[in-house]
């Protein structure tokens, strides 16, 4: 099997993973020996030195001190590389594998199922997913080698009474660990990200917000979200308080049980159990947390392996049949859906490259899923071997500047560069350069312009194939017709557009087709 295969990937994560586990139990039997050992060892060197005549030997113990000191520093430092670096490996797979379930369903990323929030809430998923190794299993498989260890240790030194007792008195705290609720957790989350988007949105939005005198109302809404945070921020503590508490009393009960049981040959065989049992329950009183990991870990879980986004429901999928060759593209058998004004006809057409295709008609005809689905199933037919982009109405600005976003698209470009193309669409006279911030969702941009800069991010890819919706929205007649008369110079492009009214000068050097249609076939030139 080849070590780059998936299967090959997943088997070097697991033996990392593994290896990380096998070192923090390492790291932490040395830490709970060097503690026993070493309370035993100064013990023991008192009562020597308070013997006048002693034969003790402190050679070997405090060899094993040091050997016990630098195996935890050495598990430590190797648990720390391994551990973080298979829980970074189980990240980024789930983030690739989330990232890949988004390409995947195009139609769902096309209609806004896949919409930045979402996309936010999934890549901090996968951390949570990822980071479960660390956060949850670690502590787990540590105190459950440590307790297994110090029982043993215990009942060899001692007897098997307070061996039972310090057993009986982590699985207890297991117990309560286990039962602690993660509703309040996730309700401060909850109300967290609530006042988050709530304060972000009034921010970006207070001009128009002032203006319809919404200031009051929106104080009074922002008010009522913090009260609910702090309440939730109040429960969540006291749970955990209560938790705490709870593994606290467990654990000195179970000390105090273990050492009044014990009935050691030796003070210092007394020390070395009690320093022993307290290190065991200080590891066990970690449960708690690792247990609130695991929880959101597998809630995580569950959302990303989630078919659909919960937030919206899929659209009935618009059948069409495209294709893309050298000389263009084409479709055919495509069915105007329920929602067009004149359902059940059927359209194709062909486009050659350099050519335009123009679909015109009045709003709620089709325009927009018909290129909605075009540039879907153009994207499957050709598989990523030639650039179909598509310019939606809707289209989305990353927070940043223009040089950023259009370098999502061209990684190469310069600021020059940029700031030539801007001139090209004549964005430049709105004093626009590749270093102007465009705001959170392209706010600080007007409508107009904002269509520009989604144009030129679009032409940036060099795409073998261009679907615009509406390339016009937002400008005057004279800045339509230039960019227009861009899309119509194209020599090496497929252009479809949607427009509600072509201008009557491009009328004749463009092929348009008509919403709702009149005849079952079109094509393009």
């Amino acid at each position: 099997m080849s070590s780059h295969s998936p299967n090959g990937r997943g088997l070097r994560a697991r033996s990392l993973a593994a290896g990380g586990l096998v070192l923090a139990v390492v790291a932490e039997l040395s830490s709970a020996g060097l503690l026993g050992l070493s309370g035993w060892f100064i013990s023991a060197c008192a009562l020597a030195g308070a013997a006048t005549f002693s034969a003790f030997s402190y050679v070997a113990p405090s060899g094993g001190v040091r050997a016990f000191a630098l195996a935890r520093v050495a598990g430590n430092y190797s648990t720390r590389l391994v551990l973080h670096a298979a829980a970074l490996r189980r990240v980024a797979t789930v983030r690739a594998g989330l990232f890949d379930r988004a390409a995947a369903t195009g139609r769902a990323q096309e209609d806004g199922l896949w919409s930045g929030e979402l996309l936010d809430r999934g890549m901090a998923d996968a951390d949570s997913t990822g980071m479960a190794l660390i956060e949850s299993t670690a502590p787990v498989a540590v105190t459950a080698a440590l307790t297994i260890g110090a029982v043993l240790a215990v009942a060899v030194s001692t007897s098997l009474a307070p061996a039972a007792v310090l057993a009986a008195g982590v699985v207890g705290m297991a117990m309560i660990a286990h039962r602690t609720p993660g509703t309040a957790r996730d309700a401060e989350q909850h109300t967290r990200k609530a006042l988050r988007a709530e304060l972000v949105t009034a921010v970006d939005a207070w001009t128009e917000l002032a203006s319809l005198g919404a200031a009051e109302q929106l104080a009074e809404r922002t008010t009522v979200r913090l009260t609910r945070l702090d309440t939730a921020r109040e429960t969540a503590g006291r749970s955990r308080h209560r938790t705490t508490l709870a593994t606290g009393l467990i654990g000195t009960a179970t000390l105090t049980a273990a050492v009044a049981t014990g009935r050691a040959p030796d003070a210092p065989t007394f020390v070395f159990v009690a320093l022993l049992a307290l290190g065991v329950l200080a590891q066990a009183e970690q449960l708690a947390p690792a247990a609130e990991a695991r929880a959101a870990a597998r809630a995580a879980h569950r959302r990303l392996t989630t078919s659909v986004p919960t937030t919206a429901s899929a659209p009935a999928a618009v059948e069409i049949r495209a294709w893309s060759t050298e000389q263009g593209i084409g479709f055919a058998d495509y069915h105007l859906p329920s929602m067009a004004l004149r359902p059940g006809r059927v359209l194709g057409a062909t486009v050659a490259r350099g050519a335009t295709l123009v679909v015109t008609g009045r709003s709620g005809s089709g325009k927009s899923t018909l290129l909605r689905a075009l540039a879907s199933s153009l994207r499957q037919a050709t598989d990523g071997r030639s650039a179909v982009v598509a310019v939606a109405a809707d289209d989305h600005l990353f927070t940043g500047t223009i040089g950023s976003n259009w370098r999502l698209a061209d990684a190469a470009l310069t600021d020059d560069e940029i700031d030539e193309r801007l001139a090209q669409l004549r964005l430049n006279d709105s004093g626009l350069t590749a270093t102007t911030p465009v705001g959170p969702g392209g706010r600080q941009l007007s409508g107009g312009e904002l269509r520009r800069v989604y144009l030129g991010r679009a032409l940036a890819r060099h795409p073998h194939v261009l679907i615009v919706d509406e390339p016009t929205t937002g400008l005057d007649d004279r800045t339509a017709r230039h960019v227009l008369g861009i899309l119509a110079n194209l020599p090496d492009t497929a252009v479809v557009l949607a427009l509600h009214d072509v201008p009557e000068c491009l009328e004749g050097s463009w092929h348009v087709t008509r919403l709702p249609l009149d005849h079952t076939s079109q094509e393009a030139p």
